[in-house]
C-alpha cells in the first residue's frame, strides 16, 4: 500500500508495516487520503508537518518519538483513523503494548470485522499476558474465518501470527496453526534478522507415539543453517507459552539440543502458516486483501 504523498495517510513503507505484512484495511484505506481535507489550511499544514516528522522517526526506528507525534495529532483530531493505526503500530514497536492495545481497540470499534486489527490485538494481549483477551480475539478471528462470505485470503491461511518478540537486533515471530488435528502441528516460531531474512525456524508438532500413561508425545525441532536440532520430546507442548519459553531458552543458550544432525536431503522448509497460497489468475484476488510485504499475516 503506497502513501498518499501530500496527505495524512498510513505508511506502507514503515518498518512496522514491512515486518507485519499490512492487510489492506478496507475500512481505513478509503478515508485515509481524505484525512484533514476539511481542516483550515493552516491547521492541515501543521498536522501534515507533524505527521511527516513522525513518519521519518518511524522509518528510522525511533518508534517512541514517532508515537509522541502521532498522539499529538490524535489529541487534536481523534477521528484520524490512519494516524491512529500508525500510533498503534509505533506503540507496539516501542514496547508499549497496553497503549498499542488501547489504540487497536479504538480501531476495532471502527471496523469490528477487520482481521488485521484483531490479529494485532492478539499480539498485544499475548505480550501483556492477558490470556482472557487473547482467547476472546482468537475466537473472533476464528468466527471471521468460518464466515461463508468472509475474506477469501483469511480462509487460505493455515494459522495466525500470535506473537512478535524482539531479540536483540532480530525478532521471533510465533505462529499458531488453525487446525492442528489435521496435521499435528501446533506452533511455529521463526527468527528473522532486521531485513526479515529467516535465521532459524522451530516447529512443535505431535508424534505418532505415546508415553506409558497413554499421553501423546510432542517434538520440538529447529532447522537452521543446514542443521536440524531436536530440542524436546515429551508430553509437554500443548501450551503455547510453555513452547515459546522453551524456544527462547534455546535461542539464549540455556538448553542443549538432544540431537544435532544435518538436514535430511528431502527436508522441506515449512512456510509460515499465515502465508496465503496463491490463487490461479482467473480467480483473481479479493480486493483490498493483497499483501505488499512479507510475511503475510492475518
Amino acid at each position: 500500500m503506497q502513501r498518499c504523498a501530500t496527505r495524512l495517510t498510513p505508511s506502507g513503507l514503515r518498518g512496522a508495516f514491512a515486518r507485519a505484512g499490512l492487510l489492506a484495511l478496507a475500512l481505513f484505506v478509503a478515508p485515509a487520503c481524505d484525512e484533514g481535507r476539511g481542516l483550515d489550511p493552516r491547521e492541515r499544514a501543521a498536522m501534515q508537518a507533524i505527521f511527516e516528522e513522525a513518519r521519518q522517526l518511524d522509518n528510522a526506528g525511533r518508534y517512541h518519538e514517532a508515537l509522541v507525534r502521532y498522539e499529538t495529532i490524535l489529541a487534536r483530531h481523534p477521528e484520524f483513523v490512519s494516524t491512529r493505526l500508525n500510533a498503534a503500530m509505533a506503540a507496539y514497536d516501542s514496547g508499549q503494548y497496553q497503549k498499542s492495545a488501547d489504540h487497536f481497540e479504538v480501531l476495532h470499534k471502527y471496523g469490528p470485522g477487520d482481521w488485521f486489527v484483531i490479529r494485532k490485538l492478539i499480539q498485544c494481549y499475548e505480550r501483556l499476558a492477558n490470556n482472557e483477551k487473547v482467547e476472546l480475539y482468537r475466537k473472533k478471528l476464528e468466527r471471521l474465518r468460518q464466515q461463508k462470505d468472509g475474506s477469501v485470503v483469511l480462509k487460505r491461511y493455515e494459522g495466525l501470527t500470535r506473537d512478535y518478540i524482539p531479540i536483540g537486533s532480530m525478532h521471533l515471530i510465533g505462529y499458531e496453526f488453525f487446525e492442528p488435528k489435521k496435521h499435528g502441528r501446533l506452533w511455529f516460531f521463526r527468527l528473522e534478522d532486521r531485513n526479515k531474512t529467516p535465521v532459524s525456524a522451530f516447529l512443535l508438532q505431535a508424534t505418532p507415539y505415546h508415553d506409558n500413561s497413554g499421553q501423546r508425545l510432542f517434538c520440538l525441532t529447529e532447522a537452521s543453517n543446514g542443521w536440524m536440532r531436536i530440542w524436546h520430546v515429551g508430553t509437554e507442548g500443548r501450551d503455547y507459552k510453555w513452547t515459546r519459553d522453551v524456544v527462547l531458552d534455546c535461542l539464549h543458550g540455556k538448553r542443549a539440543p538432544l540431537v544435532t544432525k544435518p538436514l535430511p536431503p528431502d527436508y522441506e522448509a515449512l512456510a509460515a502458516p499465515d502465508a496465503a497460497r496463491p490463487e490461479p489468475p482467473e480467480k483473481g484476488a479479493e480486493k483490498g486483501d493483497e499483501h505488499s510485504h512479507e510475511p503475510a499475516l492475518p
